[in-house]
């Protein structure tokens, strides 16, 4: 497995994460995937970090599928591609969650796997030069992209579950995974060749599987488990992640965490985000012990794993950067 970074870490601003990526890159990583959330918006924070490395490839996992047009996702990606002048840029877009998507944004989050094709399938048309698209929940007309990608940008799926897993085997080049356990990852990349064989395709080559690691380098497992536990059991109160918690075979901390959440009864959500969860799903522990725990997700058929790291300001991060560096 591929190890990369996911400059997207809480807390830390825009210049100290270029920096970071300007140091990782020293240190050995050639891929950053960022992500989007409520820090630094993806396209600038991107645009940043390609201006001030050298050799550094990049990608997005992943963008809202509603929160922009496919024209828009395709010009944002084709201006971070020639500021990267010839280095690829992957642009993964997924269906995020109802919080984010209605609550902060005011989009519609409806029929978010129609959505997330076709704003996958109108993305690539833009940036194959195309100017017409027409699908249920996105339209494209008469749209002229006047300067193109400078290199490779394919178009990744954020997926979790089997029906979107299917979607990005249907149209993607590649899938951004996140907040799995490693024995869920096989049965991820089935589905994905199932939606390949139901659509009639076979996956292009080189689709890429990679996924983003939530990282805790501690000695302090239990504090590091507390910070995976802030700052992800809401998330598994949303149904997309509620779901699929259920699908990875808890489903009873499942129901827990969402009748919790319901209930405004954070103590709830905490206990059923037990530790045997976190450590299913996070990589909380001293550097060697992360490394073993990458070695396992790399088993289980991850390609790329791109570390968010959490907790410390942007001088511990550097360090921890430098101990899980690619050998």
């Amino acid at each position: 497995m591929e190890i990369a970074l996911s400059p997207s870490f809480p807390g830390v601003t825009a210049p100290d994460l270029v920096a970071l990526c300007v140091e990782a890159e020293h240190h050995g990583y050639r891929d950053a995937w960022l992500a989007e959330v409520a820090g630094p918006e993806a396209f600038a924070l991107a645009g940043a970090i390609a201006a001030a490395t050298r050799e550094m490839h990049l990608g997005v996992a992943v963008v809202a599928a509603a929160n922009r047009s496919p024209a828009l996702h395709a010009m944002a990606a084709a201006t971070v591609s020639q500021l990267l002048n010839g280095r690829r840029f992957a642009l993964g877009i997924g269906s995020s969650s109802e919080l984010i998507v209605e609550g902060w944004h005011g989009h519609e989050f409806d029929r978010p796997l129609v959505r997330v094709r076709e704003a996958v399938e109108g993305a690539k048309t833009a940036l194959a030069g195309g100017r017409e698209y027409s699908g249920t929940t996105v339209k494209m007309s008469r749209f002229a992209m006047t300067t193109p990608p400078a290199g490779p940008v394919p178009v990744y799926v954020g997926a979790l579950g089997p029906a979107m897993l299917r979607v990005a085997g249907a149209v993607g080049d590649g899938v951004c995974l996140n907040l799995m356990p490693p024995a869920a990852v096989p049965r991820q990349r089935d589905e994905i060749h199932a939606g390949a064989a139901t659509s009639g395709r076979a996956l292009p080559e080189g689709f890429g599987v990679m996924a983003r690691f939530h990282v805790v380098v501690t000695e302090d497992r239990a504090m590091g488990r507390d910070l995976i536990r802030a700052g992800f059991a809401p998330y598994f109160a949303q149904g997309v992640y509620n779901r699929f918690m259920a699908w990875c075979g808890w489903p009873e901390e499942a129901a827990a965490i969402a009748a919790g959440f319901a209930a405004g009864d954070r103590g709830a959500v905490a206990r059923a985000f037990h530790d045997g969860i976190v450590d299913e799903l996070a990589l909380v522990g001293p550097p060697g012990h992360v490394r073993d725990r990458l070695a396992a997700f790399s088993e289980a058929g991850v390609e790329i794993g791109a570390l968010n790291l959490i907790g410390g300001e942007a001088g511990k991060l550097a360090v921890d950067l430098a101990a899980l560096a690619p050998r």
